[in-house]
């Protein structure tokens, strides 16, 4: 093992070079190489393995039981209607029991008899012998008008006119609703009472436990070194 030499990194233009020179082609040889290859390598080694993987298993606590108190319900809730009456009232109104009105008037003619002035004698001047002072005179005497009287009939012609009669009023008493009838609800609470009993004070459970996996181990072959191939530079007498 000692004297070989493993040319592993020589490119492929190399290679081709080294088979294409032949040995009698011409000039001195100066290195000279051989192919070798080598077999994979293969160890022993150990590993480990699950033999027995990990598992949760629960185990059973039983119930506890024991005297406690708890709240039953002895009636229970309920909603109580109750009716409420209507409600009423007297109210007064005032109301029309005649409304107003309009009545047209007419009177008729009359006729009355009238006294007018007439006139008898015109007034003026006038000459009449007087005896003044045991003298008589031719004197100018003024004169006054002398009226009567002279009665006649005459037509007072008639009239219409309208006269507003106001309405007359009364009062009404009625009955009108002041609230309707209606349901009150009221709502009753449910009753409860304590007792005493024997009951579960804490109930049956299950309580996981993990056991945990087991391992083995075991020897198993396995491949340290991959097959490589190469070339080994040669020394041959006469040549290289």
């Amino acid at each position: 093992m000692k004297s070989r030499i493993f040319v592993s990194l020589l490119t492929a233009a190399s290679t081709v070079s080294l088979l294409a020179a032949p040995a009698n082609a011409g000039g001195a040889p100066v290195a000279c190489y051989q192919p070798v290859s080598e077999p994979a390598a293969y160890a022993t080694v150990e590993e480990s393995y699950v033999v027995r993987p990990a598992e949760t298993v629960y185990d059973v606590v039983p119930a506890r039981y024991g005297w406690g108190t708890r709240q039953v319900e002895v009636e229970p809730g309920r909603v109580v209607e109750t009716p409420v009456a209507a409600e009423y009232r007297w109210v007064e109104r005032q109301v029309v029991l005649e409304p107003a009105r309009v009545v047209r008037h007419a009177a008729p003619a009359t006729y009355q008899t009238v006294s007018e002035p007439v006139l008898l004698e015109p007034g003026g001047a006038r000459f009449e012998w007087r005896v003044v002072n045991g003298k008589r005179v031719y004197c100018r005497v003024a004169v006054e008008p002398r009226y009567g009287s002279s009665a006649r009939t005459i037509v007072v012609p008639g009239r219409e006119w309208t006269e507003v009669i106001p309405a007359q009023y009364g009062v009404s008493r009625e009955r009108v609703l002041v609230r309707p009838a209606t349901v009150e609800r009221y709502v009753v609470a449910p009753r409860y009472e304590t007792v005493r009993e024997w009951m579960v004070i804490e109930p049956e459970r299950r309580v996981a436990r993990v056991i945990p996996a087991q391992y083995g181990t075991r020897q198993v072959t396995v491949k340290v070194r991959e097959e490589r191939s190469g070339w080994r530079q040669v020394h041959l007498r006469g040549s290289c």
